[in-house]
């Protein structure tokens, strides 16, 4: 029997509130959970794109390219030294993308991911440490789906992220 590969995303939000208390002539600084979400949200993703081993990359440890501005994953001009993905085969059409900024040289603040379809949609501003995973159920070609930093200097201001592309 022939395996189906399915592309499976799971996540969850949860809304903190900072409050601010003096109590006995001290300042205290609490967070929690906001009221009206009153508790985390979030589940699981399954699409039903079955990509093939010729429908997935992993760029590691690539460093941005992009100074304050944004560019398409079709020509690895994103990427220091465009030199493609690590491992795997780009697709035609991104179904998901996984983004970790991993480290960063200099001053580099964030680096972005973002969607385009009749103008460009920042789907995320990811602070060193963080990471995100964009499912993109109806697809978008390469050119479409966006990294950037808000600053890229070679040698001096650099970001490096992992990169995982899904689709068919």
């Amino acid at each position: 029997m022939a395996e189906v590969n399915e592309i499976r995303i799971s996540s969850s939000v949860t809304p903190i509130q900072d409050i601010e208390q003096t109590a006995g002539g001290q300042d205290y600084y609490i967070q929690e959970l906001d009221k009206v979400a009153g508790r985390s949200f979030g589940g699981r993703y399954n699409t039903l794109t079955a990509y093939t081993s010729g429908d997935i990359a992993r760029y590691t440890g690539a460093v941005v390219a992009e100074n304050n501005t944004t560019d398409g994953l079709d020509s690895s001009g994103w990427q220091e030294g465009a030199g493609g993905p690590t491992a795997g085969t780009l697709p035609t059409t991104v179904h998901a993308i996984a983004v970790e900024y991993v480290s960063t040289l200099g001053t580099v603040a964030s680096v972005f991911v973002a969607i385009k379809k009749t103008g460009e949609i920042r789907m995320a501003n990811l602070a060193v440490g963080e990471s995100v995973v964009i499912p993109i159920q109806e697809g978008l070609t390469l050119a479409n789906v966006l990294i950037g930093a808000s600053a890229y200097t070679n040698g001096t201001h650099e970001a490096t992220v992992n990169v995982l592309i899904m689709g068919v």
